[in-house]
């Protein structure tokens, strides 16, 4: 849809869609350290010696393993209500209608290489933004976790310096 709707000069409308869906998805990371901080006070020491000796990424996957079902509950509603004050839904249909449009005026979005994409309600626009902001977030907490890992000026920490400076011994 994406790029269809930019083929035809609909920059704007796409730009104005994908930002307000970004805003959403900013507005519910804010959560995530309380169920963060529940997880790294769950963790065994089986887990814990894991995520040492592990990849670059264990830490990662262990948040993502024990995190990920209680986040999206927690951002969902979160994400809900952003995307109800920033119009994501009426964007969204509004777009929706656009390239419709492009369909049906003598086959303009076909033209594109685009097929007419199934539609989302609005539940399933909140259920895309909710996972893609966990995306993000597992994301930028794999960055985070290799740059630590590798580099000792990055444990900002006395605790991230003893846990990793002993781990390289």
């Amino acid at each position: 849809v994406e790029k269809g709707l930019r083929m035809a000069g609909q920059n704007q409308m796409v730009d104005d869609f994908v930002g307000s869906m970004n805003h959403a998805a900013e507005q519910a990371v804010p959560v995530a350290a309380g169920v963060f901080g529940d997880a790294i006070q769950q963790m065994s020491i089986e887990d814990a010696k894991g995520i040492l000796a592990g990849p670059d990424d264990a830490a990662t996957q262990y948040f993502k393993k024990t995190t990920q079902t209680n986040l999206f509950a927690k951002f969902y509603p979160v994400v809900q209500k952003a995307t109800d004050s920033v119009g994501v839904t009426a964007q969204y249909k509004a777009m929706m209608g656009k390239f419709s449009g492009l369909d049906t005026l003598g086959g303009l979005g076909g033209m594109f290489g685009q097929k007419k994409p199934a539609t989302l309600d609005a539940g399933d626009i909140d259920t895309y933004v909710t996972d893609k902001a966990l995306d993000g977030l597992f994301k930028m907490v794999a960055e985070e976790e290799k740059s630590i890992r590798a580099n000792p000026a990055a444990r900002t920490s006395d605790l991230l310096q003893k846990v990793f400076g002993s781990a390289t011994k």
